[in-house]
Formats: structure tokens, sequence, C-alpha cells
């Protein structure tokens, strides 16, 4: 009986402690969570065009998700989580002869920022997507033979070196993917306040010659902006 009982107290304890624990950090995390706002964008895919024919900033960043917070008492900081779908697409072919030198270069760039009432969350700008894609040759060519006695065989003296055709590489990548970053802005006092996310979406094709070609787009898909208000530390970013 008495080691029945005993052990069953010791249960009871060691059950306690893990309650105490549990309650103790769900404890820690309400009191650290103060307050929280949230967005999302469930569209279709919105391409670099599209997009800039809102109202965009010089730099080309337009507006893609917005959500307010209101908050009293002291000041706080807010840690803002911004999750986008992107979508890059780059297309290079190179074509050559005479072992002349061909190239095709397409780029393509998502680059999000935050704006909280007005002034950017840190770290400024941040790279969402990207890719450089580049592509060249340097061929002989294609010979335009021909087997004029039909034995079956081409011979030197049937083949044009004069009118060689050109030779011809290509590479296409379409991708999709799924990005989160944390923005950070410090000392936010009471009051309303508007947060803001702002995207640039670039792309840019470059040949050397008229043989080759290049194409590239940039797009967002689904996003989600979320926003939780945190008591507050001193910016510990590097300094400068």
């Amino acid at each position: 009986m008495y080691k029945s009982a005993r052990n069953n107290s010791f249960r009871h304890l060691k059950m306690s402690g893990l309650a105490l624990a549990v309650a103790s950090l769900m404890t820690t995390s309400m009191s650290y969570a103060d307050n929280s706002a949230s967005a999302y964008r469930d569209l279709s895919i919105v391409g670099a065009e599209a997009l800039a024919a809102g109202v965009c900033d010089a730099d080309g960043f337009c507006p893609v998700l917005s959500t307010e917070l209101k908050n009293s008492g002291t000041v706080k900081d807010l840690v803002i989580g911004v999750s986008f779908e992107t979508m890059l697409m780059t297309s290079t072919a190179v074509r050559s002869k005479g072992g002349n030198k061909s190239e095709s270069v397409a780029d393509a760039k998502i680059v999000m920022k935050v704006y909280v009432d007005g002034e950017e969350a840190n770290p400024k700008l941040v790279t969402f997507d990207y890719r450089k894609q580049e592509l060249w040759a340097s061929f002989s060519g294609v010979l335009d033979c021909t087997d004029g006695n039909g034995d079956g065989i081409i011979q030197y003296e049937e083949c044009n070196f004069d009118e060689m055709d050109y030779e011809e590489v290509g590479l296409m990548l379409d991708t999709a993917r799924a990005s989160t970053f944390n923005f950070l802005a410090y000392d936010i006092g009471s009051g309303s306040h508007t947060i803001e996310v702002w995207a640039q979406l670039t792309h840019s094709e470059e040949v050397v010659n008229d043989t080759s070609t290049s194409r590239a787009s940039a797009a967002l898909g689904n996003g989600t902006l979320s926003v939780w208000e945190v008591h507050g530390g001193s910016d510990t970013g590097t300094a400068e």
C-alpha cells in the first residue's frame, strides 16, 4: 500500500510540474504577443505589367497588401511577416555558324519592402526571388549535303560548305516558389497604424547579335501579411 501510494503521489507531482510548465509557457507567449493584424491576397497571378498599371512609386514599387493595427499603452515593436508565391520565367536561345559566338541573357527579379505609417521597416529591401540566365554558343554550323548518286555515302564534294545552316540551342525555365520574410519596426507608439507591402517586379532581356533571342517575366500569386505587436527592446541591427 505504501509503495503504491508513493508512486501515485510521485506521478501526480510530475503531472503537476508538467502542467505548471505548460501554463508558464502559455503565459509567456500571451504576454509577449499583445496585438495582431493580418491580410491576404487571393487573386489570379499578377505580372509586372499589370502591377505597374496601378499606383507605383518612382522606383517601380507598387502596393500589394495592407492592413491596420490599433494599439495603446507603452511603446511596442512590430514583427511583420510577408509571404508570397513568386513566379519567374526566363528563356534564352542562340544560333551560330562558322565559329561565330552568339549570346543571350534574360533575368527576372521580385523585391519587397514594408511601410509602417509611411516609414520603411527594417531591413528595407528584401529580394524574394531572382534569376539571371545567360546562354552562349559558338557552332560550326550544319552542313548542307546531298547524296547525289544515291549510294548511301556522302562524299566531300556532295556538301556545300559555302551555305551552312545555323545550329541552335535554347533553354527555358518557368518556376514557382513560396517565400516568407519577417520585417521589423521599432518603437511604435499608441494609436492606429497602417502597414503596407510594396513589390517591385522587374525583368530584362539582352541579345548580343540578331541571331539570339531572350524573354523573361516575373509574377506574384497568393500572398499573406501578418503583423504581431511585441514588447519592445532596442534596435539591435548592425551599425554602419
